[in-house]
């Protein structure tokens, strides 16, 4: 990334260490970045008074920035830390910020800045996310498992959470191939365990895992942030299955967040539904059903990769926005 280190030192400032909101965030990079053609480090430069001139900040926002730049330093060696440690910065004004994220997402929601490690270019291709509950039944895990399998090894992205359950089985189903998988994390990028990471670093060595967090480097699990990665992970896909769903909880507000994505959400039905309540009402609810068990996986997982390659060629052709910056003041606005 061609960003010198105090200017990613200020994006950790104004993203994490500022104590805004999200759209109040997107917004002084609408104002300063784009309306005024001035980078991070001239806009932590600048006086109180410049930042209530040019962006209209409220005087407690105006502290909460002043606060945020006396942590300048700290940052500075956060993000060498990060350097040594092969994680790199996608902030929203880079060119290869994910645009289907960015527009699946409302501008209160997209995240300033993402954390990744591993081939970005591999969300370029056919993604397909999976999602599920955490303790979901060894028929869901199953089921998981074999359509992450034979996605990959089609050719198609594989984007899960990384949590226990659904998953972790996309992943090892995923991952049980030379294919691809991208996984979203509901904590920071350098809070993984060390068998964790023994796992996941030389499959993205080989370039095969992209592993990606939209919070601080070092943030702990909470349930908030998790539901936060849900929108991440069915924004960064095509087209999304669920596995397994109750009629509440996290995979149940993730399933509903990507039907109001506009994306296409596939459903395994089994004869019998009453044993997968969320199932049941997420297909009274549009979703499309994907049978299961079946004696022909690859009848279920074509019309997936079909419908996801359409979706991806209709991305490629369309004209895109002159940069990532026009994309989100328009959200902005």
């Amino acid at each position: 990334m061609e960003r010198d280190l105090q200017e990613q030192a200020c994006w950790l400032l104004l993203a994490f260490e500022s104590g805004l909101p999200t759209r109040i965030i997107n917004g002084i990079l609408v104002i300063w970045c784009k309306q005024l053609g001035r980078t991070l480090k001239d806009f932590f430069a600048a006086s109180p008074a410049e930042w209530d001139a040019s962006c209209h900040l409220k005087t407690d926002m105006v502290q909460k920035l002043e606060q945020a730049r006396e942590k300048l330093v700290a940052q500075g060696f956060l993000v060498e830390q990060l350097l040594q440690d092969n994680i790199h910065l996608l902030t929203v004004l880079d060119t290869n910020y994910p645009t289907l994220l960015k527009k699946a997402l409302d501008v209160n929601k997209i995240p300033p800045v993402l954390f990744y490690a591993g081939n970005l270019h591999i969300l370029q291709r056919k993604t397909i996310a999976v999602i599920g509950s955490r303790n979901a039944s060894e028929t869901s895990l199953s089921f998981t498992r074999a359509i992450a399998q034979e996605l990959a090894k089609q050719g198609a992205n594989v984007i899960s959470g990384y949590a226990r359950g659904v998953d972790r089985a996309a992943y090892e189903g995923a991952t049980s191939t030379d294919g691809y998988t991208t996984v979203v994390l509901p904590h920071g990028i350098r809070r993984l365990s060390k068998v964790q990471i023994r796992d996941l670093q030389p499959r993205i060595d080989s370039g095969n895992v992209l592993l990606m967090s939209q919070f601080h480097p070092d943030a702990q699990w909470l349930v908030s942030r998790a539901m936060e990665r849900n929108n991440v992970v069915t924004g960064l896909a095509q087209i999304v299955i669920v596995a397994e769903s109750d009629s509440k909880g996290g995979t149940w507000e993730g399933a509903n967040g990507a039907l109001k994505q506009n994306r296409k959400l596939y459903v395994r039905q089994t004869e019998s539904l009453d044993s997968l309540p969320g199932n049941k009402l997420l297909l009274e609810r549009g979703g499309i059903p994907l049978n299961w068990p079946t004696k022909n996986l690859a009848s279920v997982v074509l019309p997936l990769l079909e419908k996801s390659n359409q979706i991806l060629e209709h991305q490629q052709k369309a004209s895109m926005p002159p940069n990532q910056l026009s994309l989100l003041a328009t959200s902005y606005e």
